[in-house]
């Protein structure tokens, strides 16, 4: 297969700077995330290896090859967009199998091969069918079977699955994981989804204002954010981000205090902590860090979601789904403190205690 790696590339657009000084490599085999919101050059960044935008300086390399200035068409690698980009005129096994096509394989092969991908992400009883006559996830599915069925040298995605509804993208996942694994094609995928980013990623590479804020596996990212952008993008929901002072240790923000951060101190600083490392406690329990009334009580099935309010904002607690507690009523909240993160919030990067 192949590896796909940047160096020292920017991309702008007039005096806008999309992607600034971006240095990567993907792996062979890897399936790379790039993660982050709307307008941080993630797909801008992808878009380079396509071909479809031209790197404003530095290299891009797939494999030994510099790919810079060289067309689309030669560089081996499969697109899917954002959006569908099928064939009106032709049919649904016209449309994945139009690669085949071009690449002269013979009808029966072509034929096996379009069934076996159709099977693959639930098509396989509408082949005959146009595009008009789909839904906007089917439409999507097309655009991902065809990407497939040429087995390219690098997979690019830019958020296929975000036209299709919440059960069947639960499902398109897993195969999509699935599908990486038996491939062993080299895929870099695009999406603001941080759940996509987790669940199908081996490394997930968080972007922001065009360069990337960190690097790492899922579990990394998750359990290690390097600064307060990755700590609040990364989570559903996301981390608790509480902005107050340390002293010798111990932080404080209106009523709610903890303690056991070394010895730190830090005058402008932002505690971290995730909501499943947040617990419900009695009121007048022993090491309660803070006592508030409930302000909102959600319940998603396997666990409820707890929040009450910190001063301006409000805090989540992932609490048991047989929490039976009122909004106004007072509960006492209680941080494992081995779990919490602490940033200074000047230069936005964690602080080790």
């Amino acid at each position: 297969m192949a590896s796909v790696r940047f160096k020292n590339v920017s991309k702008k657009f007039g005096e806008f700077v999309a992607v600034a000084n971006f240095n990567l490599e993907v792996m062979d085999k890897e399936f790379l995330v790039l993660l982050g919101p709307s307008g941080c050059g993630k797909t801008t960044t992808m878009r380079m290896v396509a071909g479809l935008e031209e790197a404003t300086s530095g290299d891009i390399y797939i494999d030994a090859d510099r790919i810079n200035g060289v067309l689309p068409k030669y560089r081996d690698v499969a697109m899917v967009f954002q959006s569908y980009a099928l064939y009106p005129h032709l049919t649904v096994e016209d449309n994945i199998g139009y690669p085949l096509k071009i690449r002269k394989v013979p009808p029966a092969e072509r034929k096996r091969q379009i069934a076996e991908v159709a099977r693959r992400v639930e098509l396989d009883s509408m082949l005959s069918r146009l595009p008009k006559e789909l839904s906007g996830g089917q439409r999507q599915r097309v655009a991902l079977a065809r990407a497939i069925v040429r087995t390219p040298r690098v997979f690019l995605m830019d958020e296929p699955l975000s036209n299709l509804d919440a059960k069947l993208r639960t499902q398109m996942r897993a195969e999509l994981k699935h599908l990486q694994h038996d491939l062993q094609i080299t895929t870099i995928y695009v999406t603001h989804d941080q759940i996509e980013a987790m669940t199908l990623a081996h490394r997930v590479a968080v972007m922001n204002k065009g360069v990337i804020e960190q690097l790492g596996t899922p579990k990394e990212i998750y359990n290690n954010p390097r600064t307060l952008f990755v700590a609040g993008f990364i989570g559903s929901p996301p981390m608790n981000l509480i902005p107050g002072e340390v002293t010798n240790g111990v932080f404080a923000s209106d009523s709610f205090r903890v303690g056991g951060l070394g010895q730190a101190n830090v005058s402008r600083a932002v505690l971290g902590v995730r909501p499943e490392d947040v617990h419900v406690a009695r009121v007048d329990g022993a090491g309660v860090n803070l006592v508030a009334p409930i302000y909102s009580v959600e319940l998603t099935g396997e666990s409820t979601f707890v929040s009450v309010r910190l001063g301006g904002q409000l805090m989540t607690v992932r609490a048991d789904k047989n929490f039976a507690g009122q909004i106004d009523q007072q509960i006492g909240v209680k941080v494992t403190t081995d779990r919490v993160f602490l940033f200074d919030g000047e230069t936005q990067y964690r602080v080790d205690f």
